[in-house]
């Protein structure tokens, strides 16, 4: 999946289900996340935040693990690329 897509499809996610806790606007937001996609660090805790945090029951579970998989492979390629 492409970064920005990726980007866009998490920050949805996550404001839909309220894994993060985003003050500001998500344009920011995803700006960001697309920006810092290059560290490995930040991708390892974007995956850590997303699963450490308090799921609601009706999370949409295929999406969660498309996301995490995408996340990983995005790790993955960041970390052994280097």
């Amino acid at each position: 999946m492409e970064r920005k897509r990726l980007a866009n499809e998490l920050i949805e996610f996550c404001l839909e289900y309220k894994i993060f806790n985003i003050s500001g606007g998500a344009t920011e937001i995803k700006q960001r996340i697309e920006e810092q996609f290059i560290d490995v660090v930040f991708v390892e805790g974007l995956i850590n935040l997303i699963i450490k945090s308090k799921k609601p029951k009706d999370i949409d579970k295929d999406k969660l693990v498309e996301l995490l998989s995408e996340l990983d492979r995005l790790r993955n390629e960041l970390e052994y690329k280097a």
